[in-house]
C-alpha cells in the first residue's frame, strides 16, 4: 500500500476513493471498502482511502476525553489488509476545515488526488457543515467534475448499525465482546510497562503497570478483564484490572495492571500489546486483603479454565 502524506507533490492517478476518519477500521468500513473495491476493479481503478493524520475531533476539541480506537500505525495496517492500494493521510487543519464540500471535492479530491469515483458512507458528511447538504449534493458536485459519486448502505451486526460510535459505546460500558463483534477483531492497544507500587507482588500476583503509548486511546470501563498480552513476540493469558484499586489504594488514581499467567521475567520498560477477550467482573471493594487475594485466585482460575 502506498501511503501519501504530502499531497502537494503527489502525482495523481485516476482512482476510486472514499473519505473518513476510519477510526477502528470496523466491519462497516470493511463492507464499504469491499463494495468500492469490487466496483473500482471492474473499471481498472486503484482503491484510495483518504483519511487524516490527526482525527478532526482533536482539532475542534483538543481537550476531549480519550476516544480513539486505533493509532495511525495500526489503522494503516488494517487498511492495507482490507485491500487499500493508496492511503492519503491529510493534515487536517483550520484551513482545510473551512473548505466547503464542493471546494474539497474540486481542489483536493479532483485536482490533487485524481479521484474518478467516490463512495460516501450512509451517514457521512465532509467539508464545512452546510444545512441540508448530503449525498444528492455530492452527486451534483461530482457530476460537474467528472467524479461518479455513490452512497453505501449501513452494515448491521445483531441489529446494531456498525459505527465507530457504537464501538466506543460498547467499550465505555465494558462490553468488549460486543466491541469485538463490531470491529471484527479484539479491541487492543499498546503500552509500556512502568514501575508501580508492587501491591500485586505483595498479594502473590505480580502485575505489569501499563501506560498506553497513545494518550487519546479509549480505555474500556473500569473492571477486571481477561486479556491476552503480547510481549517479545509471545502471547500470555492475563487478568487485567482497570480502575482505582479501592481496597488497597487511597489516591484514587486510575491504573491498568495485568497479571500475566505463567510469565517469569522482568517486564519493566518493555512494550506490550493488550487484547481484550472478556469482562470478568466490575471493580469491587473487599473487606480485607485476604478476600481480595481469594477473588484474584478465582479470576485467574476462570481465565485458565475458560469459564
Amino acid at each position: 500500500m502506498q501511503v501519501i502524506t504530502d499531497i502537494e507533490n503527489y502525482r495523481p492517478v485516476p482512482c476510486a476513493a472514499t473519505i473518513g476518519s476510519f477510526d477502528g477500521v470496523h466491519k462497516g468500513h470493511l463492507s464499504m471498502l469491499g463494495e468500492l473495491r469490487a466496483t473500482a476493479s471492474g473499471k481498472g481503478l486503484p482503491l484510495m482511502v483518504v483519511t487524516f493524520s490527526c482525527h478532526p475531533r482533536q482539532l475542534f476539541t483538543p481537550r476531549c476525553e480519550r476516544f480513539l480506537l486505533t493509532a495511525n500505525d495500526e489503522k494503516l495496517k488494517l487498511l492495507e489488509k482490507a485491500g487499500t492500494d493508496i492511503c492519503v493521510l491529510l493534515d487536517f487543519n483550520m484551513d482545510m476545515a473551512a473548505l466547503s464540500a464542493e471546494r474539497f471535492m474540486k481542489e483536493i479530491l479532483h485536482e490533487q488526488l485524481g479521484v474518478k469515483m467516490l463512495a460516501v458512507g450512509y451517514d457521512h458528511h465532509f467539508g464545512k457543515p452546510c444545512e441540508g447538504e448530503g449525498l444528492e449534493q455530492y452527486k451534483a458536485y461530482g457530476s460537474a467534475l467528472g467524479i461518479e459519486v455513490f452512497g453505501t448502505q449501513p452494515f448491521v451486526v445483531n441489529d446494531v448499525e456498525v459505527s465507530s460510535s457504537a464501538v466506543r459505546r460498547a467499550l465505555s460500558a465494558g462490553d468488549v465482546k460486543t466491541a469485538e463483534s463490531l470491529l471484527g477483531y479484539r479491541y487492543n492497544f499498546c503500552g509500556v510497562v512502568e514501575h508501580g507500587a508492587a501491591l500485586g507482588r505483595a498479594l502473590g500476583f505480580p502485575t505489569a503497570n501499563i501506560a498506553i503509548d497513545n494518550p487519546m486511546m479509549l480505555i474500556p470501563a473500569d473492571g477486571v478483564y481477561e486479556v491476552v498480552v503480547t510481549v517479545g513476540g509471545r502471547e500470555y493469558q492475563a487478568v487485567m484490572n482497570i480502575g482505582v484499586k479501592p481496597t488497597v489504594a487511597t489516591r484514587g488514581e486510575r491504573t491498568m495492571e495485568a497479571h500475566l499467567i505463567d510469565y517469569s521475567g522482568d517486564l519493566y520498560g518493555q512494550l506490550v500489546k493488550v487484547e481484550f477477550v472478556r469482562r470478568l467482573r466490575g471493580e469491587q471493594v473487599f473487606d480485607n486483603i485476604n478476600a481480595l487475594r481469594f477473588q484474584i485466585e478465582v479470576d485467574v482460575a476462570r481465565v485458565k479454565r475458560g469459564i
